[in-house]
């Protein structure tokens, strides 16, 4: 499923629809307007950084999930009535256009990652955004974009609500392995049911938001790893993870390998 939206033109004496975002310094407007991105996972953590960059003007926007609305999405997610039990990734994509300022493509993509890759439904892109609820997926996405030198950014919250963070993978740099290396042989999928809520998904969504300026645009960035804490008893992480040699992930990836 696609849609194109159309730019909000301003009358003569006003500012452009995106004047403010292009007064911030290094905010290059042109770029985001260029750029292809990924959004990998139409959930809360989607819906949330979809709005975002459709706000803020990206060139062309393609969501991958294969799963459907359900009711005890509508609390936190970007889905109404008229959504359940439809998939959520043209859900998502129908919905975002409402959020449009400037040109953007919306491309709905009904399948997980891994089942557009075997259907070869895939398309060249700027930025990845992963934000799925397992390991196998983020594993899988990991290794087919470090070796494409695609840069993604992985995110998740906890199962409390208190915590999430945001990795920001990059060509040749530290991969999802050499942050997490206790998840690379993890294959378990998260129960039905989990806890979750509307409040760390937006504060979550925002260090993605920049994260994404940074890799296409001037605004600087001195981490590769945020980790966020709601409740305050644990300090923010903010630090650069660097590239490990006994990586699990990365440290096996060649040219060879065929995925």
């Amino acid at each position: 499923m696609k849609y194109v939206t159309k730019e909000i033109i301003a009358k003569e004496g006003q500012d452009s629809v995106t004047a403010r975002q292009e007064g911030v310094p290094g905010f290059k407007q042109q770029a985001l307007s260029n750029a292809t991105i990924y959004l990998i996972g139409a959930g809360g953590l989607g819906g949330e950084i979809g709005e975002g960059l459709i706000r803020k003007g990206v060139g062309k926007l393609i969501i991958y999930d294969q799963d459907n609305v359900e009711l005890s999405n509508l609390n936190r997610q970007k889905f109404y009535l008229a959504d359940l039990y439809k998939n959520k990734a043209v859900s998502l994509g129908r919905n975002l256009k409402r959020e449009a300022v400037k040109r953007t493509e919306i491309v709905a993509v009904p399948f997980s990652f891994q089942q557009a890759i075997e259907l070869k439904s895939y398309f060249p892109c700027d930025i990845v955004i992963c934000g799925v609820d397992n390991n196998p997926t983020r594993l899988f996405v990991s290794k087919f974009f470090y070796q494409r030198k695609t840069p993604v950014l992985f995110t998740a919250v906890s199962e409390d609500a208190n915590h999430g963070y945001v990795f920001v993978q990059e060509p040749e740099q530290a991969c999802f392995g050499c942050a997490f290396p206790e998840f690379v042989n993890d294959d378990s999928y998260p129960c039905p049911g989990v806890p979750a809520v509307k409040d760390i998904l937006k504060g979550v969504a925002c260090y993605v938001l920049y994260g994404a300026d940074s890799l296409l645009m001037d605004r600087k960035r001195n981490w590769n790893l945020r980790q966020i804490f709601l409740a305050g008893f644990v300090p923010e992480v903010n630090r650069k993870v660097e590239r490990r040699k006994d990586c699990p992930l990365c440290s096996k990836l060649g040219n060879s390998l065929s995925l």
